[in-house]
């Protein structure tokens, strides 16, 4: 996939697959959720964590039986060029449409809440021009760069809960199971696309150590559902529902009613490096496995041709929408609610395809 043969340490992939998995959060995407489970929303994510939880194990089971090999060689392999173009194209579907999205959706969250005369497509392009450069170094650079930046964004994300403490009304949680209990089921399976972007660990597979994927994915996925449980749980505290069910940016509304003393007010501006931070970092990854998929759709042993033109093709994505609001929408409708099935569905053919076929080695992670 590139010329050379980097490592991604046990720690910076889980970083990677934390950040990629959770920067959903500090975007319109948890409000969907309010609508889905009502007042009892925050049991969602716990029961999303499962579903991420046994979606990975079945990734991993495919890429266990190849050693050294990515989703798409795998596919390859089993599938022949043309099933697994197919294949192939929808792990660039799922990077190139969630980038787009979610470009367009921290472009005009800083527009709104900071830079009001500024032209959306100043910013669109400063982000562009950013997580080109990082994405462009490699799976390396990407990787490092998120474990630079993971305290000050944990540090802050952690801090700005916990100073709505205060603010905390916990008569919200009644009633107890919201909806119901098969409809807070339902909103919860109907929502597993959360976790597609467990699809990352398939593209870097190579570059992690031996035996350790499914350590690195574990870790990744159940810090990530904490993340989303906390922020669906916490606007819901401080706004109550169905109040929680009229904000834009549930996260951005947080930020501005925290007040601390006469000079501690209007304290967003605080807490803009992990709204900008968390979701440049996304944008770097997406940008850098969108090109290794195309890379290895091309047989070319280099991804960095391609940087450019996923960055292009995001950039397009993004302003297909009319706003941000729409172009949430459209990331909950065809990412958070279908996304998931595809992809375990292409799992399972993988896997019974390598079996019947006798193909792929029967090891097994030690130690993960």
């Amino acid at each position: 996939m590139t010329q050379y043969k980097p490592v991604v340490g046990v720690s910076e992939a889980v970083t990677l697959l934390f950040i990629f998995l959770s920067s959903k959060v500090f975007l319109t995407h948890v409000v969907f959720l309010y609508h889905e489970g009502l007042n009892a929303a925050w049991m969602i994510p716990i029961i999303q964590t499962s579903t991420g939880l046994l979606g990975l194990l079945l990734l991993v089971s495919v890429l266990n039986k190849f050693p050294g090999r990515d989703l798409v060689e795998i596919g390859e392999e089993l599938t022949g060029p043309y099933i697994n173009l197919l294949f192939a194209l929808y792990y660039l579907a799922v990077f190139v449409f969630g980038a787009g999205m979610t470009l367009r959706g921290i472009s005009e969250q800083v527009v709104a809440g900071f830079l009001p005369d500024t032209p959306i497509s100043l910013v669109v392009f400063t982000f562009v021009l950013g997580t080109v450069v990082v994405s462009y170094l490699g799976v390396e650079a990407v990787a490092r760069t998120a474990r630079f930046l993971l305290g000050v964004m944990v540090v802050t994300a952690m801090a700005l809960v916990l100073l709505t403490i205060p603010l905390w009304q916990f008569d919200a949680f009644y009633p107890l199971w919201g909806g119901g209990l098969w409809k807070l089921l339902a909103g919860a399976l109907k929502n597993t696309g959360d976790f597609v972007q467990i699809l990352l660990l398939g593209i870097i597979y190579p570059f992690l150590p031996v035996n350790q994927v499914r350590q690195i994915g574990v870790r990744g996925v159940i810090v990530a559902g904490f993340f989303l449980f906390l922020y669906v749980l916490a606007p819901l505290l401080i706004f109550t529902y169905p109040s929680a069910t009229e904000l834009t940016l549930p996260s951005f509304e947080m930020a501005r009613i925290i007040n601390i003393g006469r000079f501690g007010q209007r304290m967003e501006v605080v807490f803009l490096p992990v709204w900008v931070f968390g979701n440049m970092i996304f944008l770097s990854i997406s940008l850098y496995a969108g090109a290794a998929v195309l890379a290895r759709l091309c047989r070319l042993s280099d991804y960095r041709p391609f940087v450019l033109s996923v960055a292009v093709f995001t950039t397009v994505v993004a302003f297909v929408p009319r706003n941000a609001l729409q172009a949430a929408y459209w990331n909950h409708q065809y990412l958070s609610q279908y996304s998931f099935i595809i992809l375990a569905a292409i799992l399972v053919i993988l896997l019974l395809t390598a079996r019947a076929k006798g193909k792929g080695g029967d090891k097994n992670e030690q130690g993960g």
